[in-house]
């Protein structure tokens, strides 16, 4: 008899009526996962070569169907693994999604397989291995066989869904900045729905959808496809799971480039923390730009006065939401996302303007798209893995508290990050995260921008002084989360001369930001569909 499958094997969910709200402390980032820097699949052709090329067997791999609109020449298929890597002996199994674009070098460029991850927790990979490898320089995709794969509880993967859509995609949501008793209660009641959802709909699953176990499953993609050694690419929450292999499986590391660093000392509570204050600053500099085309948008000539607007349009739609479904925690939620990235900018200021303009939402509300199926799958496996990866408060009161104090310091950006998620009641792994310290790792490269506000400087810094064979390119006054591969020649250099070649400085050094983007009237079309995700707190 096979083992069960977490994907097709789950107790039938109950129903579940109430609203769920999206506090940012359980979009770690993810956001944009949701994100690299821009989408890389705009600069490419969307079907590919109809065949792909030649690549070595891949022995652990079950080959199968893509999803729908996967370029031809990226293969698709499954590996195997324990539902608990502590206990392989366990019968019980998930399913792994994995997906590989093959290298367009010859035979003998071949370096083997390089596995990228996107970050959120919960970026999905299957189906974009060929579009990212057609974006990287063309010396990285000549070299390695570019590999995606889907968490367990992702996507392809065995999956896990928390919510029915109806209920995920009701808005809107509780505004997560009423401090009152009223107001905290419908925040906790949306996280009680989901936790109770979570443990509904895969309870075995939950207390191995860690880190840890992810680590395990990205070595057994390694072993599946016949590597003795890994070269790893990952970006936010990527960039810990990079470092948490690493610490598992040093001598199993070839390459690891690391982008947009998690603060691997605060996992993940009180990364919020930080997160709030770097969104606050991050606010500013948008304020900065927008003020400085205040002809474009007339929000204010001064940081000070598009604050304000800012405020005003918040307030605005808390009382009377656009559309009966656009009103503050959603544009808490919209303001988020687009301050990943400042090639967000100009659609943001524009939209905003629009509604100043008019107190028509409509902008706002295309600029953020419809909730999506595929988001609710991304945003259970995001609050999942989380939860079970590090103890978090267990009483409402630390939250209730956490949204007083960071909103007086921080605005409604700070009350929205603060708001209680699910692991206030998905407890269901309290073991320490591992401690992390570098031993063995050959030279890894690191890559952070100074004003990230999804990974604070603070935190890479962190992250830094844990891989001491580690050398940090620093992209000097740049807020965009993640920078290689779109961040400008210094950075995606360095990063191919590394990946390709091994090359790295004796010492940490730096790049400079790209400049700043130009004005755009433009306020249709949804944010950019970055690889890495959109909530916060990794990314």
């Amino acid at each position: 008899m096979t083992a069960p499958d977490f994907a097709t094997t789950r107790t039938p969910r109950r129903s579940r009526g109430r609203r769920r709200g999206k506090g940012l402390r359980r979009g770690l980032v993810a956001g944009a996962a949701f994100l690299l820097v821009a989408s890389l699949t705009a600069a490419a052709d969307p079907e590919g070569p109809d065949t792909a090329p030649e690549a070595p067997p891949a022995p652990g791999v079950t080959w199968g169907s893509c999803p729908s609109g996967t370029p031809r020449a990226e293969r698709c298929g499954t590996v195997r693994a324990p539902l608990d890597h502590a206990r392989p002996d366990d019968p019980r199994t998930v399913r792994i999604g994995v997906s590989r674009s093959a290298a367009t070098g010859r035979a003998s460029e071949r370096q083997g397989i390089l596995v990228f991850n996107f970050g959120g927790p919960g970026a999905a990979a299957v189906g974009s291995a060929n579009a990212f490898a057609r974006a990287l320089p063309e010396s990285v995709r000549r070299a390695y066989d570019v590999i995606g794969f889907d968490l367990r509880g992702r996507a392809t993967s065995s999956r896990l869904d928390c919510l029915d859509f109806a209920t995920y995609s009701r808005a809107p949501k509780p505004d997560t900045a009423l401090t009152t008793p009223e107001g905290q209660h419908a925040i906790t009641a949306d996280a009680r729905v989901f936790a109770e959802g979570c443990e509904a709909d895969s309870p075995e699953l939950l207390p191995h959808l860690t880190t840890r176990q992810i680590a395990g499953d990205l070595d057994l993609v390694r072993a599946a496809f016949g590597e003795e050694k890994l070269n790893y690419l990952g970006y936010s929450f990527g960039s810990y799971l990079g470092a948490v292999y690493g610490q598992l499986h040093p001598d199993r590391v070839r390459r690891m480039l690391l982008d947009s660093l998690v603060d691997p000392t605060e996992v993940w509570y009180r990364m919020g923390m930080a997160q709030a204050k770097a969104f606050w600053l991050r606010q500013h500099d948008w304020a900065d730009w927008t003020a400085q085309h205040d002809a474009q948008y007339r929000l204010g000539r001064t940081r000070t006065a598009v604050l304000a607007s800012w405020d005003r349009a918040r307030e605005s739609l808390a009382a009377k939401p656009g559309a009966g479904v656009f009103g503050g925690t959603e544009f808490d939620q919209l303001t988020i996302a687009n301050l990943y990235s400042d090639r967000q900018w100009p659609k943001l200021s524009a939209a905003l303007s629009a509604y100043a303009a008019r107190g028509d939402a409509a902008a706002l509300r295309d600029l953020k798209g419809p909730a999506t199926a595929d988001d609710e799958n991304f945003e259970s496996v995001f609050q999942a893995v989380t939860c079970a990866d590090a103890p978090a408060p267990a009483d409402p009161a630390v939250f209730a508290a956490d949204t007083v104090r960071l909103k007086a310091e921080y605005g409604y950006l700070g009350s929205t990050i603060a708001a209680a998620g699910a692991c206030l009641y998905l407890q269901s792994n309290t073991a320490p995260p591992i401690a992390l310290d570098g031993a063995g790792l050959p030279p890894v490269m690191l890559i952070q921008g100074t004003r990230d506000p999804a990974t604070p400087y603070i935190g890479a810094a962190r992250m830094r002084a844990a891989l001491p064979s580690a050398r940090m390119l620093t992209v000097e006054g740049s807020g965009n989360h993640g920078q290689f591969v779109g961040g400008g020649d210094c950075v995606d250099d360095a990063g191919a001369a590394y990946l390709v070649r091994g090359t790295l400085p004796a010492h940490d050094w730096a790049c400079p930001a790209l400049p700043p983007p130009k004005p755009d009237s433009r306020t249709g079309g949804p944010q950019e569909r970055r690889f890495v995700g959109v909530r916060t707190l990794v990314g």
